[in-house]
């Protein structure tokens, strides 16, 4: 049987943590303006934190089909747990660790600069071009099937926010290649 991997704070990485050489792992909240530090014995109840977007989306979707397609019903429910679930965690969870005291957190890479340094030129070039047929076939697709509404909306934030993460790819290749990333 396999082992599991243990995985320590040093090895978390995501929008508000950093890794301070002498504090270790920290959070930074930006409703406070605080960091607070994450020990080892942590990371089980964050993971749990990073997994709450996914979780209340996937309970948001699934309630369309409870109630027969209705949008702001479940843009309703989506709402409601997100914030109940972001409070919860904030209180119950953030507030209780350790504070760091007189810390700032230091101006992290762009998106830009993170995607040209751990993607593969080929893997960037896949990406785009991907992305690019996905922008192309999505409206196509949507004139096709006559949709209407708020599907047809929907596949216009879907196709939109494609697009932007095309350009990212984009700018983040052009960057790998000026730079030598």
């Amino acid at each position: 049987m396999p082992q599991r991997k243990i995985i320590k704070a040093s090895d978390l990485s995501g929008m508000y943590i950093y890794q301070d050489p002498k504090r270790g792992t920290i959070f930074y909240d930006i409703l406070t303006n605080k960091g607070y530090i994450l020990t080892s014995s942590d990371v089980k109840t964050y993971t749990i934190f990073t997994a709450m977007l996914p979780l209340c989306l996937v309970v948001a979707l699934g309630s369309l089909s409870l109630f027969s397609n209705n949008y702001l019903m479940a843009l309703i429910i989506f709402a409601v747990l997100f914030i109940s679930y972001e409070l919860l965690f904030r209180v119950f969870f953030f507030y209780k660790l350790p504070e760091a005291e007189n810390w700032h957190p230091v101006k992290k890479e762009s998106i830009f600069v993170q995607m040209a340094r751990n993607f593969t030129t080929p893997r960037l070039v896949i990406l785009i071009v991907l992305l690019s047929a996905l922008s192309v076939l999505m409206p196509l697709y949507a004139r096709m099937q006559n949709f209407e509404g708020m599907n047809l909306y929907a596949m216009y934030v879907i196709e939109f926010l494609t697009m932007a993460v095309d350009f990212i790819a984009i700018v983040a290749l052009t960057l790998k290649i000026r730079n030598n990333y």
